[in-house]
């Protein structure tokens, strides 16, 4: 995942604290495409893809609010 910068940390860690429905969608977009994972039979690297790229956004997401407090952005 490409590094982002401090304002976008900071943007996203207060988006998080103040929407938490905003990190809720994303981890229940991200199951979705988990559990759609098996079925996927015409384009399985796509699939896989995407699940690579939610799950990274999920995480950083969830943890902004400590990266942010970590580095008193």
């Amino acid at each position: 995942m490409k590094h982002p910068e401090p304002k976008v940390i900071k943007a996203l860690a207060l988006a998080v604290r103040q929407y938490p429905e905003v990190l809720e969608w994303l981890g229940d977009w991200k199951q979705q495409e988990l559990d759609s994972l098996p079925y996927a039979s015409s384009t399985p690297a796509l699939s896989q893809g995407r699940c690579q790229v939610l799950g990274e956004l999920y995480k950083f997401a969830k943890e902004s609010p400590e990266i942010m407090k970590a580095k008193s952005l």
